[in-house]
């Protein structure tokens, strides 16, 4: 038994200590090196060095009417310039093609993207985008699958947002 509690201890030592660590030091993305600023566990946003584009890290705008979504990334950073939803070709830049699995409320999902640099990304719905597709759709893109389609709107339409500016 002492042996049992002896060896308990020192793991759980070992996982405060790399608990410290991943804390302390700044994350360092799936995406190539240099694709990002950069960042820790508490930035609010990530710059991508190649596109210019500045993405809010956190997707807590989840199942949401197209018109909700504009209004809450005109707000989503709380300094500088506004936000507001990516075109189609901005949110593919931050598809990634070699998926990941974690869990999502209990289940096992499949993600095409960034797991570190865009972590709480819900992949239940298609994400918005401001790319018409007509006066009455948008064309949506989904983490789960990487499937675009089109989505309304209006009434019933709904999708996760994820802002830029």
């Amino acid at each position: 038994m002492r042996g049992k509690h002896k060896h308990a201890s020192v793991a759980h030592v070992a996982v405060g200590v790399l608990a410290t660590a991943l804390v302390a030091f700044p994350a360092s993305a799936d995406a190539p090196p240099d694709q990002y600023e950069r960042f820790d566990g508490d930035s609010q946003s990530i710059k991508d060095n190649f596109t210019r584009l500045e993405w809010g890290r956190r997707s807590v705008y989840a199942n949401v009417s197209f018109g909700a979504a504009q209004a809450d990334c005109e707000f989503a950073f709380s300094f500088g310039p506004v936000g507001r939803l990516p075109t189609l070709k901005e949110l593919l830049t931050i598809f990634d093609e070699e998926p990941h699995t974690e869990y999502e409320f209990g289940a096992l999902v499949v993600k095409h993207i960034d797991a570190v640099a865009f972590a709480d990304t819900p992949a239940t719905l298609p994400y918005w985008s401001s790319t018409p597709v007509t006066s009455e759709t948008v064309w949506a893109l989904s983490f789960a699958n990487g499937r675009m389609e089109p989505v309304a709107t209006g009434a019933g339409g709904r999708g996760n947002a994820r802002c830029v500016r």
